[in-house]
This record gives C-alpha cells, sequence and structure tokens, in this order.
C-alpha cells in the first residue's frame, strides 16, 4: 500500500506549504519509533491556475506588485506595470477593463516565475537558518493531486480549505476523499498568512511558526490517523 500521506496545502507551493514539508519530514527523519508509515509532503491547490495565467487579475497585480517591490520587473515593463498597479490595485476585478487584464497578464506571465524563484530562495535560507539540511528542501510549484495514499491534508488557511472541498466535489463521490483540516485549528494557533514583500522576515517567521507547532502537530497527526485505523482514512 505504501506509505501514509500528510500533505500541506497553500495557495502556489510556494513558501509555505513547503516549509511544512522541509520540517517534518526532517523530524521524521530523526525519530526511531513514528508509530506509523507515513510521508509529508505539499501542494498548491492553484498551482495550475497560476501554471495556465488563469488566477484572479487581482492576484496578478498582487504578484506584478512584489516582483516590482524586490525590483525584478525591469525596463519599460516596470513603468506600465507601476502604473497597473497604482490605478488597478485596490479596485474591484469587474472594474478592470478586458484591454487592461490583458496587458496584466501579459506582464504576470512573464514576471511571475521570477517572482516565485526569489520567495523560494528566501524560504530556503531561512529553513537553512533554522539547521534543516539541504536535501529536505524541496520544489516549488508542486500542483494538488489526490493520491489513493492520500490520509490527511492539512490547509494552511481557511480559503483553501474551501479550495480543496471544491476539488474533491469536481472527483464525484467514488474517489476516496481524506480527512481534511486546517493547519491552524488543529494545533490551536491562527492561521498563517500569505505575505509575497516579507522576504527573508516573513520566510524566517513561516519556518518559526511550524517549528514551534511541530510536536503538538506530530501528536495531532498520530491521534488522527489512530482514531480512523481500519475505517475509512485509512482503507
Amino acid at each position: 500500500m505504501g506509505k501514509m500521506i500528510i500533505r500541506a496545502v497553500d495557495s502556489g507551493n510556494i513558501q509555505r506549504s513547503p516549509t511544512f514539508q522541509a520540517i517534518f519530514n526532517y523530524m521524521l527523519s530523526m525519530t526511531d519509533d513514528f508509530p506509523l508509515q507515513v510521508t509529508f509532503d505539499s501542494g498548491g491547490i492553484d498551482v495550475d491556475s497560476i501554471l495556465k495565467n488563469k488566477t484572479p487579475a487581482l492576484k496578478k497585480l498582487n504578484i506584478l506588485d512584489a516582483g516590482v517591490y524586490y525590483d525584478l520587473v525591469e525596463g519599460k515593463e516596470r513603468e506600465l506595470t507601476q502604473e497597473l498597479i497604482d490605478t488597478w490595485l485596490y479596485v474591484r476585478a469587474e472594474e478592470i477593463p478586458n484591454e487592461q487584464q490583458e496587458i496584466i497578464t501579459n506582464l504576470y506571465a512573464a514576471n511571475k516565475t521570477k517572482v516565485h524563484a526569489i520567495q523560494m530562495k528566501f524560504r530556503n535560507e531561512a529553513l537553512l537558518e533554522a539547521g534543516i539540511p539541504k536535501k529536505f528542501l524541496p520544489g516549488m510549484r508542486v500542483p494538488f493531486r489526490n493520491h489513493r495514499n492520500l490520509k490527511l491534508v492539512l490547509p494552511v488557511e481557511r480559503e483553501v480549505v474551501k479550495k480543496v472541498e471544491k476539488y474533491y466535489q469536481t472527483l464525484g463521490n467514488e474517489v476516496h476523499r481524506p480527512r481534511t483540516i486546517l493547519y491552524g485549528e488543529m494545533v490551536g494557533i491562527e492561521s498563517l498568512p500569505d505575505e509575497l514583500k516579507g522576504g527573508i522576515i516573513t520566510a524566517r517567521k513561516q519556518v518559526k511558526y511550524f517549528m514551534d507547532t511541530r510536536n503538538k502537530a506530530m501528536e495531532k497527526i498520530v491521534e488522527i490517523l489512530m482514531a480512523h485505523r481500519g475505517r475509512h482514512l485509512l482503507a
């Protein structure tokens, strides 16, 4: 059957959920007596939309805003991008004209990977600072997919919970559905927000978030999986 999968899920699988994956797999590697055969991974519920440039216009503008902040948007594009941000970032998406949305999409397509790459760089730097070996550092932008061994899904924020539920609704009732619980609720802490312009400070905060809660999370994970042994969760 293989190891049971416990998966953290965020939007783009850039910082938060891969941080969980790195910390928990390293922690598992340091434990000789963990009572279950598990592995930890991560995924992004919006990765397919991100790769196809289908994310909402305001989310695209937020990425472009981060690109300007990190000096990743260059040349003539920078002035145009800043103008679009100043004009449209704080309005309702439906107010943005179609031709402006097309320009935003083109700029987003050209710059999103640069923004994601620098976020991953900050993430990895913070993980290494915390003592997580390089071999445990994941990649990025892994799309969320169901798996027969996926037993527990841990979204990092409530909006992601809703999207995971919607994902499984599209698969129909014949598909095995893993238990889904908000990570923050599981460990009794506030959810971890997405902060695009926080740099290394945000990356360190995210590492601390999971490091501080890892022991309680492990206890809860064992409790949840053991409670469902022999039932649908471990079927």
